[in-house]
């Protein structure tokens, strides 16, 4: 495979903390996990990983309700997403090998899961009574969900640093060795695997018996699910480091080089681009005919889905490399660096509803 070297843009990129992960394969490159805060939510609560935290937030008011560990550890370092889980946990994993699983009602701890060798950058994913927790020591962990005791793992060429997607029986694996695995959900057994010729960093979208992933080097990648044959792909000046959003006919997404991006589910072929001002790490989310893109320059932006025409933007207090997040009638968006850590928008307008500063 031929060579297509490309130096991360660290000016656009923003907050990427050394680490020192070594990718393999052909791209000659190092590249360090993330360090920006992890965002998930439920139906009444915002959890923000960030630092030496989770921080579990109203989201109607953006108030405090508990954060986890009641005192800071300097030891402890927490940026994966949370999973929160149907049965009222949230599962997320610390840079220090441990995964944590803690009741979501009061931030007390239930169980931890201490067998890896290095870091988790990735989120997790629920798979009925399983936990699916990708690590940076190589390793897809499947633990028990009640008990966090482990059932199978498997093992790839490079760091795991972002969740598998799971549909039926199926567990897709985007990997930093350039390739997405099909595992068998059972047994963890390898069912297929595509190579596609860079590093693979968010969990990949799912649609119409396609999946498309972003890589490192090589643009959107689509791939058969049932044979892993790669279809059509998209390049682009920079990496797509986030999942793209879809729709029924179009897939959107960002590159680092900052440029927003609408294309056919069909062949690939194009719709809209624009430039959206400062590198795109976020993955887009969809709303009701609005695609809202994400900087490390601190700007959201609504766009038509349509056509990519602009309804608003706004500027925040600090780059935004986290994926936005839609919870309720809202926008929720955490800000990598500065005093403020969460800002909720309103999706029509971009208006501020609240902000949330931890106490120091």
């Amino acid at each position: 495979m031929a060579s297509r070297s490309q130096r991360l843009p660290w000016a656009a990129a923003g907050a990427l903390l050394v680490a020192a992960l070594l990718l393999t394969g052909c791209s000659g490159q190092s590249l360090t996990p993330t360090s920006w805060p992890g965002l998930a939510a439920d139906a009444e609560t915002v959890y923000v990983a960030s630092n030496q935290a989770l921080h579990a937030v109203n989201l109607a008011t953006g108030t405090e309700r508990w954060r986890f560990p009641v005192e800071a550890d300097r030891a402890l370092t927490l940026y994966a997403p949370p999973l929160v889980t149907d049965t009222g946990l949230v599962i997320l994993g610390g840079f220090n090998k441990t995964v944590y699983a803690i009741q979501a009602s009061n931030g007390s701890q239930v169980w931890t899961f201490e067998q890896a060798k290095d870091r988790y950058v990735g989120g997790a994913t629920q798979a009925g009574d399983l936990v699916l927790v990708p690590c940076a020591d190589h390793t897809l962990y499947a633990l028990r969900g009640d008990s966090g005791a482990l059932v199978w793992s498997f093992k790839t060429k490079a760091p795991l640093w972002a969740a598998p997607l799971v549909d039926g029986e199926v567990v897709y694996l985007p990997s930093q060795d350039h390739t997405l695995y099909a595992l068998d959900l059972k047994t963890g057994n390898a069912l297929w695997s595509a190579e596609l010729g860079g590093a693979l960093s968010d969990t990949p979208a799912l649609t119409d018996g396609l999946l498309l992933a972003g890589t490192f080097g090589q643009g959107l990648a689509s791939v058969d699910r049932e044979t892993g044959k790669p279809g059509w792909s998209v390049p682009t000046d920079g990496w797509v480091w986030g999942s793209p959003a879809v729709d029924e006919t179009t897939a959107y997404f960002g590159d680092l080089s900052g440029t927003a991006r609408a294309v056919s589910l069909e062949d690939g072929a194009p719709r809209w681009s624009y430039e959206v001002g400062g590198g795109v790490v976020a993955s887009p989310v969809l709303g009701e005919g609005i695609v809202y893109f994400a900087s490390d320059a601190g700007l959201v932006q609504a766009r038509s889905a349509d056509d990519g025409s602009s309804k608003w933007v706004v500027t925040l207090a600090g780059p935004v490399n986290s994926d936005p997040l839609l919870a309720g009638d809202q926008l929720l968006v955490a800000i990598s660096s500065g005093d403020v850590l969460l800002a909720a928008l309103d999706p029509a307008t971009g208006a501020t509803r609240w902000t949330y500063t931890p106490a120091k």
